[in-house]
């Protein structure tokens, strides 16, 4: 075989291989992110949940408060329960938000100034290296 067709060859072999590794690499790469927002999603949904459950204690706190307002004596054990059943759904619902902000954490490109995510190696707009 002649050597320059056998050096052409090697050149579309190497290339060959170097694109399935960056097309696995990406794929990789596509994987995790697909996971990382089926993650944010599960905990949008249960911050959406707790959420509704924070603001219908609220609303009996509230409701609890009109009522000493008209005179009626408010229940002590009634109100501390509400109150303490409302710090444990605020903590909770800080740090489902806290949980969300690190899925979703991301850099800056420093060649264009693109948002990309925490993961990505090539910027989305100008394909340069991160």
């Amino acid at each position: 075989m002649d050597d320059k067709v056998k050096e052409l060859l090697d050149r579309v072999r190497n290339t060959a291989v170097g694109a399935a590794d960056a097309a696995n690499q990406t794929a990789r790469i596509a994987g995790k992110k697909a996971g990382q927002m089926v993650d944010v999603a599960k905990l949008n949904v249960q911050l959406f949940d707790l959420n509704g459950e924070f603001s219908e204690v609220l609303r009996q706190l509230g409701q609890v408060m009109y009522d000493a307002h008209r005179g009626q004596e408010a229940d002590g054990e009634i109100t501390a329960a509400l109150l303490e059943r409302a710090d444990e759904l605020s903590g909770r619902v800080e740090e489902l938000k806290e949980r969300i902000a690190a899925l979703r954490q991301s850099k800056t490109c420093p060649a264009c100034g693109a948002v990309c995510g925490r993961d990505d190696q090539f910027c989305r707009r100008c394909g340069g290296s991160l």
